[in-house]
């Protein structure tokens, strides 16, 4: 099933619901409209076709060697070359070392070796149709998730996979291939850097950790529900808020700043 095919698809998928989690707002914008194409996202995306699918590499993409990207030989070579992904001769080197450093390394190797690449599943949950293309089920029973990133250490991925929702996004997949499948598998990322040497290094997801993705996706999906109830898709709150700020920005933290007895002098 090619993205177009699959984007046709109806149901939820996670790249579009996990806007929910910002806003309602937020979430329709997103549905309505789609972003803005990046160099980063281009690159992840030939980056995953060179790791998981190498044998289609060459068909996927084209390299534009001609310099700056304008005029009549650049109009020219995109008609020519329309439906392929283009990339300059780094982008396409970028993408043969990262598949290198993935496939020379032997844990993230043992989960691309055999198995399917972009498999679709399709469920159900709480009246809500719901569909997903995971990255890869492999043969020794995972569902592996491909991430290209600047940073693949402990500390500075771990932050990631909070600040991009993954960890809804693994649970969501983990409960929607066994709602289809009857099989429960362990989630993994696989993440390698996009800069040399191309570090690829294999995390795998504990059961409280896609506990805490469940409640995301399922809180989400409730707040989807309400949403199409009353055909109202509100942003942050409804009406006057208190503001709140950061702890980092209190005087006294975990402390009650009116029992502190600061005193103030006024001044002329």
């Amino acid at each position: 099933m090619t993205f177009d095919e699959y984007m046709k698809l109806e149901g939820s998928n996670w790249s579009t619901l996990r806007h929910m989690q910002k806003s309602p707002a937020h979430y329709l914008q997103n549905l309505l409209q789609k972003g803005k194409d990046t160099a980063a996202m281009k690159l992840g995306r030939a980056g995953h076709v060179a790791i998981l699918e190498p044998d289609k590499f060459m068909s996927y993409c084209v390299v534009w060697d001609g310099g700056t990207r304008r005029g009549k030989e650049w109009d020219a070579f995109k008609a020519a070359n329309e439906g392929r992904e283009i990339l300059t001769v780094d982008e396409h080197s970028t993408c043969m070392a990262m598949s290198a450093a993935v496939r020379s390394d032997a844990v993230a190797s043992r989960y691309l070796t055999g198995g399917v690449a972009e498999r679709v599943v399709q469920w159900t949950y709480g009246g809500h149709k719901c569909k997903g293309r995971l990255d890869f089920v492999a043969d020794v029973g995972a569902i592996v998730d491909l991430k290209t990133t600047r940073d693949a250490s402990p500390d500075a991925f771990g932050r990631q996979v909070i600040n991009n929702s993954l960890l809804g996004q693994a649970a969501f997949y983990v409960d929607g291939f066994k709602k289809e499948t009857g099989k429960l598998l362990p989630y993994v990322l696989v993440a390698v850097e996009s800069d040399a040497p191309h570090v690829a290094q294999v995390y795998r997801l504990t059961d409280w950790q896609l506990d805490m993705g469940r409640n995301v996706y399922r809180e989400c999906l409730q707040k989807l529900t309400e949403c199409k109830r009353t055909n109202s898709w509100p942003g942050y709150a409804s009406g006057e808020l208190e503001l709140t700020l950061p702890r980092w920005a209190l005087p006294y933290e975990d402390e009650d700043i009116s029992s502190v007895g600061l005193e103030f002098t006024e001044t002329h």
